[in-house]
């Protein structure tokens, strides 16, 4: 797998830094050191390549959804690690993947 997670919202800045800072705290807590960046939802379709794991904020398009299909790219839902609510489950499928 390619040793990236990117998080990606319309910016790029509010709701995926503040997801992006959570995942990366976690897997920090966790001992485990793997790149974790906020993109913008307008640069996806070039930021899949080298993505291993993509976490999103607004449900993607089919095309982007295809695309990472095709890459080989883990989705995951990031409004959870928001709310709080089933965001313990995610992490855990995201750490599996990383470890």
């Amino acid at each position: 797998m390619k040793r990236r997670l990117i998080v990606a919202c319309g910016s790029g800045v509010a709701t995926s830094q503040t997801i992006a800072s959570k995942i990366a705290s976690l897997l920090e807590d966790d001992g485990i050191d793997f790149p974790v960046d906020a993109v913008d939802y307008k640069s996806i379709q070039s930021e899949l390549p080298s993505t291993g794991i993509y976490v999103y904020v607004a449900q993607p398009d089919d095309e982007v959804l295809e695309k990472a299909e095709e890459l080989g790219v883990n989705v995951f839902p990031g409004i959870p690690f928001l709310t709080g609510m089933g965001s313990d489950k995610i992490y855990e499928d995201i750490k599996a993947l990383v470890e």
